[in-house]
């Protein structure tokens, strides 16, 4: 099945590195939630050099969320702060590793005319 969360991923997977997290290392899962099971994306990144794969291994950063709410975020209808501050997504462990994902998300028009919010370049660089 096909859809934005999914296509995410893959996309992200093959793009392999990330300039903007340079100084990061750090590994991050998404718990995504989808009716009764649960599937997991597990994102390492070194240097900026990123690597998806499917696992529940711990990670520093866990985002849980359901798959609606993933794809919301993914397309730009919604931005990750705002879903975890109504309750629709959480957090466990560390919460600045959430603001940081935010650079992974592909850059949407809403984001651009001001409806969310991007970090600049090395606004949250070390």
């Amino acid at each position: 099945m096909t859809d934005a969360t999914n296509e995410f991923f893959d996309e992200l997977d093959r793009r392999g590195h990330e300039p903007m997290l340079k100084r990061l290392s750090a590994t991050l899962r998404w718990d995504i939630v989808d009716r009764d099971r649960t599937e997991h994306r597990l994102v390492r990144i070194v240097h900026g050099d990123i690597r998806v794969t499917v696992s529940d291994e711990p990670a520093d950063c866990v985002i849980i969320a359901e798959r609606a709410v993933c794809n919301d975020v993914i397309t730009g209808r919604t931005s990750a702060l705002a879903a975890l501050l109504r309750g629709a997504a959480a957090v466990e462990g560390d919460r600045d590793l959430m603001v940081l994902a935010q650079r992974l998300f592909p850059r949407r028009r809403a984001a651009a005319a001001g409806r969310g919010h991007l970090p600049e370049e090395g606004a949250l660089d070390g």
